[in-house]
């Protein structure tokens, strides 16, 4: 009787496995279709809020300006 109840958990086992390939090759396919689709255009939209609440991107806008408000400044003066 053991030697059954075995069978019966290996072919369970077995049914489970290929349920979970069967999902697995969908969802790679569904993958696939997307990342073919895009052609490698890029979109403007996926990137609006990317880096929201990024205190590090923060940082970096603040010297980005903070160096081309420097840059304008130098100008002026030197065409004095």
């Amino acid at each position: 009787m053991e030697v059954l109840n075995r069978v019966g958990y290996i072919r369970a086992m077995l049914q489970t496995l290929e349920n979970r390939g069967e999902e697995l090759e969908k969802q790679v396919a569904e993958l696939k279709t997307r990342l073919t689709s895009s052609n490698g255009t890029k979109d403007w939209r996926r990137t609006i809020g990317l880096f929201q609440n990024d205190p590090d991107f923060e940082e970096a806008v603040r010297l980005g300006r903070e160096y081309r408000e420097q840059q304008t400044y130098e100008r002026e003066i030197a065409g004095s």
